[in-house]
């Protein structure tokens, strides 16, 4: 329905638009819009006020002529000094290199926070060995506080790669002793539950 409504107005537009188009343009002047009822009453109390007002408007004023004369403009560019250039330019023309975990590390770090650099250390030497590097050794050397390092020791691990020795070889994966107690025990509480 919507489809052929719309083909049937198009066609009453384009009926005969080159002969309305042609009585647009011979008009000598185009009507201007319009005006809003508040602009003509302005308009209107203007010329009953000054009458010569729009008069003096329409006629060439010679002084202000005159005076438009008188005004020159010159513009000058400013002096391009060739030669050495005031500051050195670059001669390595390399890019930067990249920082070593995306952002650059700060140099001064505030007391009770560590970078991704130190985390990324303390917490691979608590997982090598974490009877030399626990909890409060790390909390210690880096001035944290120990609980919130016991939880980011508890939570985070670096990644481990575990290759195959063969390459037809399943991979074995290790599952930790906690985490398997855990989930025994919940399942034992859950079914004790039933």
């Amino acid at each position: 329905m919507g489809k052929a409504f719309s083909a049937i107005q198009r066609r009453a537009n384009r009926f005969n638009v080159e002969n309305r188009a042609q009585k647009v343009i011979s008009k000598e002047k185009p009507e201007p819009a319009p005006l809003h009822p508040a602009t003509a009453q302005e308009i209107e109390a203007i010329k009953s006020e000054y009458p010569h007002a729009l008069e003096e408007q329409l006629k060439k004023d010679p002084a202000l002529d005159t005076r438009l004369k008188k005004v020159f403009v010159q513009s000058q560019d400013p002096e391009v000094e060739e030669g050495q250039p005031q500051r050195s330019l670059p001669q390595d023309r390399k890019q930067p290199e990249d920082f070593e975990f995306g952002h650059k590390e700060p140099k001064m770090i505030t007391q009770g926070r560590f970078t991704l650099k130190q985390a990324v250390k303390f917490i691979s030497d608590h997982q090598t060995d974490p009877a030399t590097w626990s909890a409060a050794a790390i909390a210690k050397e880096y001035k944290l506080d120990q609980e919130k390092l016991e939880n980011v020791l508890h939570y985070f691990r670096t990644f481990r790669i575990h290759l195959p020795s063969k390459t037809g070889e399943k991979i074995k994966v290790e599952i930790i002793e906690e985490k398997s107690q855990q989930l025994l025990g919940s399942q034992q509480q859950h079914q004790e539950q039933k």
